[in-house]
This record gives C-alpha cells, structure tokens and sequence, in this order.
C-alpha cells in the first residue's frame, strides 16, 4: 500500500516554528526570572546541541531533508528544529526530576518520554512535508526509519546524562565551566558512536562475509543495505530490546521509591510537551492524514495518555503528596501559625 505526502499547509509550518520559539522563549524566560544560571546554560546548551546534531546528521547521513518552507533556517536546518529539540529534552528532564529516582536513571525516563512522542509525531511531519525521509511512506515504522526511532533514544539519553553529571560537579570551577561550554559537541561526538555502534550491531548480520567493508567510511550511505529487509528485522529488534530494557529500569526505580516521591509538579513541562501532542494530532484531521492513515490517530492519543500518565503517576499512587494541595497546605498552616503568634502576642 502506498501513501501520499499532503500538499504543505504553510500555516502548519509557521504553526510549527512559532510552538517550538515561544515554548523556548517560555521556558529560557522562566529560568532567568527564577535566577537559575545553571539551568539557563542547560536549555541554551540544549538548543546549540539540537542545531549541531542535525546539521551534522542531513550533511553526514543523507537520510532525510528539510523543507525549504520554515522561514528560518540555518545550513540548510529549520531553526524551529533545533528549539524544538532544547524544548523536548528540556522537558523531559524537568519531568523526570518529579520522580525521586537516583539521577543516573533519569536519563533512561527522559528517553522514553521523547520517543512516546516521537512515535506520534514523525509520522506526521513527514506527510505535512516538514522532512522527508529516503524511504517510502509504507515502509518500517510508517515512512520513518527505525534508526530515527534508537537516534530519539541515543540523542535524549545522551544530553541528558551529560547535563545530569554536570549538576553533580562543582559550578565554581573553571573545569566544570568548560565541560558546559563544550557539552553540545562532547554530546554529538557520543551520539556518533552510539549509532555506528548500532549500525554495525545491525548490519554484521547481513553482511557478515564481508564485514570489513563496515570499516571503510563511505560519505553516502549504501540504501540497499541500511533498508533491507534483514537489516531492517535487526534494527526492530535492537529497538524493541532498547525500549524494553528502558522500559523496565524506569519501573523498577519507581517501584523502589513509590512511597517517596518528589512533589513538585511541573506545569510548564507538562503545557509544553501536551502542546507538542496536540499538535500533531490536530494536524492529522487538519491535513486530512486521518483519511489515508486513520492508525496515526490512535497511536497519537495513546502516546498522549502515556504522557499524562507518566506526569500523574506519582500524584496517583500517592496522592498525599500533590504539589499544588501540599504546598497550599503548607502555606495555610504557615498562615494560620503567624496568626496564632500575633493572637498571643497581642493578649499577653
């Protein structure tokens, strides 16, 4: 069965980039008004290395494409791409640190709550004509490569792990101020090898007769190879181990810790990540995707319940424990004790 890319709907596209500017604008905004340094070197760093990462991966991989129709667009990348990847990543650290799991495990759920979204938005984009992909529409995870789905994983886990460990040094230090400055590209060089680690993991098996070809650096990927039908088998299964793994570390340190969780909701994470799903699933009855692939609607709203469950997760299990109730009951009971004071002050 062959699909269609949809005629661009330029409002999509400038509906696109203005989410992806004002969610930045927000969020860098909210940092320096909380006077965090540390955190606003974090989303800016973040938005340098989403930049970095695809224009190094479209002149490398020449895999994919950007339509030349975002307004903005540096070497050939959107912008919007760029902030849009600072505000993904961004937010999925900012959901995590709700949960009282040690910081190295974080990473795993920062990457989980990126690819949920992912699953539902790349298939989209590409029919509305954002990028397009060297395969057909019909082909793996709906005209989106599998290795898409592991480079989500590699790149979210990967920034964030760095950016984690970074929090655990001493800011006052020279050393540490440079490893932040440098973070974006120490960031992209471990993306690298983890997807030509991936690369090989699923191409050996094709090409095991002849694998020291896979040494030789080839500029432009040979498409027979990366899109047959072995490989590809290989690629799911690498991913399906991936998720799965994931999947069950973030669990199991949930488990460990579902009577302590930390309390403080963020609703500049979760507005910003639901936009983001909300988005594309509009976009699909917008476009008229819905026609031709109506399956994109039940995975985008099943990726959006997981969403939501994963930022209420701690408030259902543990409801005690709401930020917004907890922290209004602090405030009263603080209230109602100054009162008290000033009661027993005034009648002594």
């Amino acid at each position: 069965m062959q699909f269609s890319i949809i005629i661009p709907n330029p409002n999509l596209f400038l509906a696109f980039e203005l989410l992806a500017l004002v969610s930045f604008i927000f969020i860098l905004l909210r940092e320096i008004f909380q006077k965090d340094k540390i955190r606003v070197f974090e989303i800016l760093s973040c938005a340098v290395f989403g930049m970095i990462l695809e224009i190094g991966n479209t002149y490398l991989a020449h895999t994919y494409s950007y339509s030349s129709n975002f307004l903005i667009q540096i070497f050939n990348v959107p912008l919007a791409i760029g902030l849009g990847w600072a505000v993904i990543v961004y937010c999925a650290m900012l959901l995590s640190d709700q949960y009282n799991m040690p910081w190295k495990i974080r990473p795993f759920m920062d990457a989980l709550t990126a690819l949920f979204l992912d699953l539902s938005m790349d298939a989209v984009a590409i029919r509305l004509g954002f990028w397009k992909w060297s395969i057909p529409l019909s082909q793996e995870w709906y005209g989106v490569p599998f290795e898409n789905l592991v480079g989500w994983i590699f790149v979210v886990f990967t920034f964030s792990f760095l950016m984690r460990f970074i929090r655990t040094l001493n800011w006052q230090r020279a050393w540490t101020r440079t490893l932040m400055l440098l973070s974006p590209f120490i960031s992209y060089v471990f993306l690298v090898l983890e997807l030509t680690i991936f690369s090989l993991i699923t191409i050996l098996p094709y090409q095991i007769n002849n694998w020291t070809t896979l040494l030789k650096f080839n500029y432009v990927p040979d498409f027979m190879i990366l899109y047959n039908s072995q490989v590809q088998l290989w690629k799911v299964i690498v991913l399906v181990i991936l998720v799965t793994t994931m999947i069950n570390i973030v669990i199991r340190a949930v488990a460990d810790k579902r009577r302590d969780y930390l309390y403080q909701f963020d609703l500049l994470s979760f507005l910003v990540l639901s936009i983001f799903h909300v988005f594309f699933l509009v976009s699909i009855f917008v476009s008229g995707i819905y026609k031709e692939l109506p399956v994109l609607i039940v995975i985008g709203l099943n990726m959006f319940l997981i969403h939501c469950l994963m930022h209420f997760l701690p408030y259902l299990a543990n409801p005690k424990v709401v930020y917004l109730f907890h922290k209004t009951k602090k405030m009263i009971k603080k209230r109602e004790e100054g009162i008290q004071r000033i009661i027993e002050d005034s009648l002594r």
